[in-house]
């Protein structure tokens, strides 16, 4: 029985590669290492059967449940969030593929190739993301004054209140009284208090809604439909649209897909933010350069569908740009992204001339602001770092993470902890991210432990109103950064 035992923890241990205390780290001479949350792997005995080669591992991002078989049967090491694969043929030669376009605890990031000496985050707290010295804004005064004005009218009480009571007028509709109405999650189909995309009566209500909130702000809006969905698009023209744009978004779907789903924080809290950014923007007069789009986005929660038809379009209308005699920039946005006459797309698109395409192609440069999940305070980060929120995108989109950085240094100093992951997935900025445009992130931090993720118990009593405050204004002094001031 001994022998029997033995070998089962010999097989066993081949599984997973060998791991010390961080302190022992400098034992490792002639090894490679990397570490992993609280912890050192570093390069296996050749007994193992495991290989000593660090090129031929690879890491990634995920819930353990998003996994796949396969990524399970070679997942070596890990911490967290963050997992380790034993992949000597590459990663190509995954018999299947990563599980990437999906919500946030069904998806995996890019597989990354490890490095020796590499530090990876267990994901509670990623690494701060510091400033480059030469950062400016580049905002002229005026535009300093006026994203100053923006911030500081969005306060934790207006957000709260509008998280809270925003879709009375829904209410009202459905044939509920105000005395009936008790905060935004109780937006449903009349008897269930939900925004699952698959519930039609429930989707219709929300996007009549949102509509009229922003047109009531004095936006000019469209619905942006696919099959029996809709993404809710308000435009604030810019002064030289020719340049591109600026999108501030966030889904307004919630989980779960039956029954009771009031999505306080998942995504009630990234929905609002954008509604109240939008109403900052328009008390304030913001006259952008670029034009901006505040988007709430449709069904993000069965595979960033709202997101992905958006970028999709912006993507399609960037690469073949038109311009319409009679049509400025701005109105020819509008048709562009929420035409839903193909034919006529493709005439518009048939009429431009070569030159005036490749001059506007130069010079179109789309970046996207995405929130989901900006409400939740984590108990599991120390009291003492204060609130935290993470910026999730990939290195290179570098404006967008730049401009979010500066902007919550001005408004919010150092209470707001601002933390990077560049490991992204499973949220609509991958939409983007996927079209190559530039699209960071806000997410609190530690998001994985929320207890309450897609279930009837993401109500108001998770919000917390300090973080979320600190990061909405985050997004909006980005959004004036990132489109400039007339």
């Amino acid at each position: 029985m001994r022998a029997v035992l033995s070998l089962v923890t010999a097989v066993a241990a081949t599984s997973e590669l060998p791991r010390i205390n961080l302190n022992a780290k400098s034992m490792l001479e002639g090894k490679w290492w990397a570490q992993v949350g609280d912890h050192v792997v570093h390069t296996p005995h050749a007994k193992t059967g495991l290989s000593s080669n660090v090129g031929d591992y690879y890491y990634a991002y995920g819930s353990h449940a998003a996994l796949s078989q396969e990524l399970q049967e070679k997942r070596v090491a890990g911490a967290g969030r963050v997992h380790i694969f034993h992949l000597p043929e590459g990663k190509d030669a995954l018999s299947t593929a990563l599980p990437k376009v999906s919500h946030r605890r069904d998806s995996v990031s890019a597989l990354v190739q490890l490095s020796h000496k590499v530090v990876l985050s267990d994901a509670k707290l990623f690494p701060d993301f510091n400033l480059p010295e030469d950062y400016a804004s580049g905002l002229s005064a005026s535009g300093q004054q006026k994203e100053k004005q923006v911030t500081d009218s969005i306060t934790s009480s207006a957000l709260m209140q509008k998280l809270k009571v925003q879709l009375a007028d829904m209410l009202l509709a459905l044939g509920l009284t105000r005395q009936d109405q008790k905060e935004l999650t109780e937006l449903g189909d009349g008897s269930t208090h939900t925004r699952s995309y698959s519930n039609p009566k429930a989707t219709a209500n929300a996007v009549s809604f949102l509509e009229k909130e922003f047109q009531e702000m004095g936006y000019r809006t469209c619905r942006q439909t696919f099959g029996d969905q809709a993404d809710v698009v308000a435009f604030l023209p810019g002064s030289d649209a020719d340049s591109g744009s600026v999108t501030v978004g966030a889904h307004y779907d919630s989980r779960p897909f039956e029954g009771l789903a009031p999505g306080a924080v998942d995504n009630g809290s990234g929905a609002t933010a954008v509604l109240e950014i939008a109403k900052a923007f328009a008390a304030a007069g913001v006259r952008p350069k670029k034009t901006i789009m505040f988007v709430c986005f449709a069904a993000e929660e069965p595979g960033l569908l709202g997101s992905a038809e958006f970028a999709k379009r912006l993507s399609s209308a960037a690469a073949s740009s038109f311009v319409q005699d009679g049509m400025n920039a701005s109105s020819q946005l509008v048709s562009r992204m929420c035409g839903s006459d193909s034919g006529s797309l493709a005439f518009m698109q048939a009429q431009s001339s070569a030159a005036t395409m490749r001059r506007r192609s130069r010079h179109e440069k789309h970046e996207a602001l995405v929130m989901d999940e900006v409400a939740w305070k984590s108990p599991n980060i120390d009291d003492s770092l204060g609130a935290v929120v993470n910026l999730e995108s990939y290195d290179w989109a570098t404006e967008p993470l730049k401009h979010l950085a500066g902007a919550s240094r001005a408004a919010n100093g150092e209470r707001l902890k601002v933390t990077h992951s560049s490991n992204p997935f499973g949220s609509d900025h991958m939409s983007f991210l996927e079209k190559g445009m530039q699209s960071v992130l806000s997410i609190h931090g530690d998001d994985e432990n929320y207890p309450h993720y897609h279930q009837s118990s993401d109500a108001m009593d998770q919000v917390n109103s300090e973080l979320y405050t600190m990061i909405a204004k985050m997004n909006a002094g980005a959004a004036i950064r990132l489109a400039g001031h007339a």
